[in-house]
């Protein structure tokens, strides 16, 4: 393994264990030990953002219908999903792993990498480092979690996978081989089940030391582009560097996109996942205080072909509303009934933000949701909504 520009680094992941659902078991005690599930819409029309690890046990994971996860265990606890809780706990953990280590890159709601290179001498301090950030988050916030310490993010993020749950993993530089070879391919995130059927199909390719045995070459003539990613991946190769916020600046683009479980044409279905993500981004550009001009949808359908399609607007928009609206017109223009297998959405031609009334003649929502999303934030989910703002209906798009 030829990859010594990385080995004298040390670095920490961090992966919340079922975030969302344990933040409800610890704040409900009559959940913990039950089988849940959180979904935006708790009805069986939506998808599961978070499984319990007791639920997970009869095959219920994230993005699965409810539906279907209800067939899975008839006795399934839906709890309705509460974004803004569960971002209030993840600024939480960000000010205590800052606490720890001055390089931090956040790299979503419950997951961390943190650069220890210059914050410990070696191995056995950036596990006692380790120990000490799992107590304080259990005692502070009494919620589980994993942590996976080695040379790179890309092994970091799979010793955190081989630790699970609530575990703590080191894969040193001596010992990655050993680690690497044996494992599915599928271990490597990056590495989707897509991916896995052509390895499969193609190089009957199962596990990353047969990966190894693969030339780059051949690797290209099928996969292109990403060779060179998974030709580095068998081996454990990863160059990204940490990235803390300060480091970041404004995003230039925001998005999100959801896998669903099944592939489906239901049309209810796909709606409820495009709102899901229009809310999940209209929360993410309104914490940058950031306005888009441009909104681009992806959807790739059964047959794994994948269409993009955007639109520049003559206004601004942050609001979750506009972005459904948009979004769900994009949607219309290019969707053609068939089976659906990933749906996305990105913001983009980002701009700061404008002042504006809070009514003013355009209908601008972005303001009223800045305003709620930090009423919310501090007095929980339900301290304020929208009343009947929002339950004017658009003909032909709702």
């Amino acid at each position: 393994m030829n990859n010594a520009y990385t080995k004298n680094r040390i670095i920490l992941h961090i992966d919340m264990d079922a975030f969302f659902a344990s933040i409800e078991q610890r704040d409900k005690p009559w959940l913990r030990g039950k089988p849940i599930a959180i979904s935006n819409i708790p009805e069986e029309r939506s998808v599961v953002a978070t499984a319990s690890y007791e639920a997970r046990k009869f095959g219920i994971h994230s993005a699965m219908p409810v539906k279907i996860a209800k067939k899975l265990y008839p006795d399934l606890i839906i709890i309705k999903t509460d974004i803004d809780k569960y971002r209030k706990e993840s600024y939480k953990l960000l000010s205590i792993f800052n606490k720890f280590c001055p390089s931090v890159e956040q790299t979503s709601i419950d997951e961390a990498f943190l650069d220890l290179t210059y914050t410990v001498k070696n191995f056995n301090e950036a596990e006692n480092l380790a120990i000490k950030l799992k107590e304080f988050i259990h005692d502070n916030l009494h919620l589980p979690l994993t942590i996976g310490i080695s040379y790179n993010k890309l092994l970091a993020k799979l010793a955190s996978k081989l630790g699970k749950p609530n575990g703590l993993k080191i894969v040193k530089p001596e010992d990655a081989d050993e680690i690497l070879e044996p494992l599915p391919v599928g271990k490597i995130s990056g590495i989707g089940k897509h991916t896995e059927k052509i390895l499969r199909e193609v190089f009957n390719v199962y596990t990353l030391g047969e990966l190894q045995k693969i030339p780059l070459l051949e690797l290209a003539s099928v996969f292109h582009s990403q060779a060179l990613f998974l030709y580095n991946a068998a081996r454990g190769i990863d160059k990204s560097k940490v990235v803390s916020d300060y480091e970041k600046g404004n995003p230039k683009s925001i998005g999100n996109s959801i896998t669903l479980h099944t592939d489906t044409d239901d049309e209810k279905y796909i709606k409820s996942t495009l709102k899901y993500l229009s809310e999940e981004v209209g929360l993410r550009i309104r914490a940058h205080n950031l306005y888009a001009k441009t909104i681009t949808i992806v959807v790739r359908y059964k047959d794994f072909s994948t269409f993009t399609h955007r639109k520049t607007l003559n206004k601004p928009i942050n609001s979750n509303y506009e972005i459904y609206i948009h979004a769900l017109m994009l949607l219309n223009e290019i969707w053609k009934g068939k089976e659906v297998r990933l749906l996305g959405i990105s913001l983009s031609n980002l701009e700061d933000r404008v002042e504006r009334g809070l009514f003013d003649t355009e209908n601008d929502l972005s303001k009223l949701e800045s305003a709620l999303d930090k009423i919310k934030m501090r007095f929980g989910n339900k301290a304020a909504d929208y009343g009947s703002v929002i339950l004017v209906k658009t003909k032909g798009v709702i």
